[in-house]
């Protein structure tokens, strides 16, 4: 006698939302006047002039944002435009936004051998930001409530991925769980096309999140990019439900 055993997996992914804003304050000597960009290995300042003083003070009754030491600072309006001189007006001017379009992705019922996808979009607007990056990782690998797991994608035998390395993946016997990106702002020399894939760092691992959406610059445009999650395992997956969280962290540049 022989028993045909057709598996069936729901695989809920919530995704969580964390939105980090960069501030910096600067505290400079007010001996000596210059305009200038200030640069050093890890950041550019690009200013008209350079003020003793300025940034964004709070307590628990009042907020505050300041220049201090700037010739001219405020808003100064006249027909046909506005000027916003001071420190205060650089983060106000046009907001950084970051959305996903769907924060519950379904993958559905698996059968073994058959790969699932699903996509969501995730979308930022660089407002008044000098550039941004979005980072990804994972609480730990798709699993049940018996706590059995569906590994983590290392794509094809002959053309293997990584964490930080795309790659084919389109064979049905090549089991696990990764995801693709396109669009905007996504590095095409690592995803080249919709069969390259990676899997998601994780955090049980002790793993960093990884840059999946990156740009340096002002903009004023929308940046787009899709996120294709795929899982695909074999007939000895224990059969429940697996889930698991990932987040994206948005960080604005100023």
């Amino acid at each position: 006698m022989s028993i045909t055993k057709l598996i069936h997996l729901t695989h809920r992914i919530p995704i969580r939302l964390l939105l980090l804003s960069s501030f910096l304050t600067l505290l400079l000597s007010p001996t000596l006047s210059l305009a200038d960009n200030l640069r050093s290995p890890g950041y550019e300042i690009r200013m008209s002039t350079i003020n003793v003083t300025g940034g964004r003070k709070e307590s628990g009754g009042y907020t505050l944002t300041d220049t201090v030491g700037q010739t001219v600072q405020g808003q100064f309006d006249s027909t046909g435009y506005t000027i916003k001189a001071g420190f205060q007006y650089i983060h106000t001017l046009v907001p950084f936004t970051f959305t996903i379009s769907d924060l519950d992705i379904d993958l559905g019922y698996l059968i073994p051998n058959a790969a699932s996808t699903a996509s969501h979009n995730l979308s930022v607007r660089v407002g008044s930001a000098f550039g941004y990056g979005v980072s990804a990782i994972a609480d730990h690998p798709l699993q049940n409530t018996a706590a059995a797991q569906i590994p983590d994608t290392s794509c094809d035998p002959a053309t293997p991925c990584s964490l930080n390395d795309a790659n084919i993946w389109t064979s049905t016997t090549s089991y696990g769980f990764g995801y693709n990106m396109a669009g905007d702002d996504v590095n095409t020399t690592d995803f080249v096309n919709s069969t390259y894939f990676r899997p998601f760092p994780s955090a049980s691992f002790g793993h960093s999140p990884v840059t999946v959406m990156s740009r340096t610059g002002s903009a004023n445009d929308t940046s787009t990019a899709t996120v294709t999650y795929k899982v695909l395992v074999d007939a000895t997956q224990e059969s429940g439900q697996y889930t698991n969280i990932i987040q994206y962290i948005a960080t604005p540049s100023f």
